[in-house]
């Protein structure tokens, strides 16, 4: 190979080496790396993303109990989950991995699960998003049960793994001898 073509080609791999680079900027906390910048509010927004899911969710749920009706509202809200579902992975930034298994009431009840194993959390929210996607396409009440039983045993696959179970709060001794009467003002 000529001098000529081997400074060519090594100008090329420079040139596509730094082009590469510009394409894929590390985060700096600059605009738009919300994740670096303000991790709880990244939190909150998803937080906020999966309540209205959830809001949703109750007519789809209610379904699999009682009769199927309103069954365009049930295609829309699938239809909206599907939206939501999609982009819900790209809430997850390493930053907001912030769960604190101590705390009463952490900053987030995503377990660090989610980032030791991203790429399983990344298909089950897609895997979600395509049941809802397919029920908000579903026709007739009983499909539309079915699909509704897929939908939430996609959503549980995920929260099985991903999100701090829900435990109830115990009762301490001290609950017993609170004294309200000092709290109320009453004698």
């Amino acid at each position: 190979m000529s001098r000529i073509r081997v400074a060519v080609v090594s100008f090329m791999a420079l040139v596509f080496a730094a082009m590469s680079h510009a394409a894929d900027p590390a985060p700096t906390g600059g605009p738009g790396w919300t994740g670096i910048t303000n991790p709880e509010d990244v939190i909150a927004a998803r937080q906020e993303l999966m309540e209205h899911a959830e809001l949703l969710m109750e007519p789809i749920d209610t379904i699999t109990v009682e009769e199927v009706k309103n069954t365009d509202q049930l295609r829309t809200n699938a239809e909206a989950i599907a939206a939501m579902l999609a982009a819900l992975p790209h809430l997850f930034p390493p930053t907001t991995n912030l769960f604190d298994p101590q705390a009463q009431e952490p900053k987030t009840l995503a377990l660090p699960a989610i980032w030791q194993n991203f790429d399983s959390f990344y298909k089950l929210a897609a895997a979600a998003s395509s049941a809802a996607e397919a029920m908000s396409e579903t026709h007739g009440k009983q499909q539309l049960r079915a699909a509704s039983l897929r939908l939430r045993a996609s959503c549980e696959a995920c929260h099985t793994l991903f999100l701090r179970p829900y435990k109830a709060p115990e009762v301490q001794k001290s609950d017993y001898e609170f004294d309200f009467e000092s709290v109320l003002g009453e004698k």
